[in-house]
């Protein structure tokens, strides 16, 4: 089935509503988030991230995300944070909130203090309009010395046991809060001996089966509202970068032996391990004919502060789109997973505004 490119605005809102972008700013007066907010109401894109490097004073920070959480969109955008506790957390002191301790930490306390952690997790986020909260991150701590995982505490442990048990008092707390969680990073993350943010992250020698147990136990417990695959190559058993075309851990593994159905997201496209080898509209094509349904974008290149983002990767998916390079039937069913995914605190938020 062909795209009908005599439509091409269609065409570009039903790509728009799987793009998450960032942008530059910490005032609803800085030029970047009103471009953001823009592109939301155009169609361009369907949901923001909020990075550190846009909080500074809090009422600006609170200000922004109201503006995003009443816009004048077609549907609610993904409004979106990784807010995993310890070395990965935007809000906290810096705004006069509580800290939320590390995955690790968490992890060598109690089920109950856990639950009691990430209620109040939840709860501030809620406070702050926030819908989505990228993790918990799922990764076997395999690795202890892993400079992006294991040494920054960011696993529950090396025992799928542990790591599922925690993770669901993470989606539990965040579900009662009509939080969307994101499982990451998938395959899995913990071997790795690089950092996905300064180069792809090779686990061809490193990777075990048991690195899908996590995922495979959290997808069964119906547990999964999204998940995010990372910048990871493993030459024996899904090809080159898994978040990119021509690698199969999306449609292999995800889909076909894992049985998941639901919404697959991409890590920050923006990261070295995809923008060292490709364009930023190049990466993003090959995203989504790997098989993701969202991709993240928060910016286009490290020097550039000042493009519209979401602009240019909506301009680049329309394009192939149009030309036949994605699958029109592909588009859709993402497009309907998102929309899906969406649908579970809509009315939530309509009964919460009205």
């Amino acid at each position: 089935m062909a795209m009908d490119c005599r439509n091409e605005a269609a065409t570009s809102r039903l790509v728009g509503s799987m793009i998450i972008a960032g942008f530059f700013g910490t005032k609803p007066s800085d030029p970047g988030f009103q471009q953001i907010l823009a592109d939301l109401e155009g169609g361009l894109i369907g949901g923001i991230i909020i990075l550190g490097r846009n909080v500074g004073a809090r009422q600006d920070l609170e200000e922004m995300i109201k503006r995003i959480s009443e816009c004048k969109c077609t549907t609610i955008p993904f409004i979106a944070i990784d807010d995993e506790g310890g070395s990965v957390e935007r809000i906290g002191k810096n705004i006069g909130f509580d800290e939320t301790p590390s995955a690790a930490a968490v992890a060598g306390g109690s089920i109950r203090s856990a639950r009691n952690t990430y209620g109040l997790l939840a709860r501030k986020l809620s406070s702050l309009h926030f819908n989505t909260n990228l993790a918990p991150v799922v990764d076997l701590n395999s690795n202890p010395s892993n400079p992006i995982i294991g040494q920054r505490q960011r696993s529950y442990g090396n025992d799928a046991d542990t790591v599922v048990t925690y993770a669901t008092a993470f989606i539990v707390e965040h579900r009662r809060k009509r939080i969307l969680t994101v499982l990451k990073h998938f395959p899995g993350h913990g071997s790795s001996t690089t950092d996905s943010h300064a180069g792809v992250a090779d686990v061809t020698s490193t990777w075990s089966p048991a690195e899908l147990k996590p995922f495979k136990r959290l997808i069964a417990a119906g547990l999964a509202d999204a998940i995010m695959v990372g910048h990871l190559a493993n030459s024996n058993r899904w090809g080159n970068i898994a978040t990119q075309n021509g690698a199969h851990a999306i449609d292999r593994l995800l889909r076909r032996e894992l049985r998941y159905d639901g919404v697959i997201m991409t890590d920050d496209l923006a990261m070295k391990a995809t923008l060292d080898a490709k364009q930023p509209s190049a990466a993003a094509v090959a995203a989504v004919k790997a098989g993701a349904d969202l991709i993240i974008f928060t910016r286009l290149s490290d020097e550039d502060q000042t493009s519209d983002v979401g602009r240019e990767i909506n301009r680049a998916l329309t394009a192939a789109a149009c030309s036949q390079e994605i699958r029109a039937n592909a588009l859709q069913r993402s497009a309907a997973r998102v929309r899906e995914l969406k649908s579970r605190w809509t009315q939530h938020h309509r009964e919460r505004h009205h």
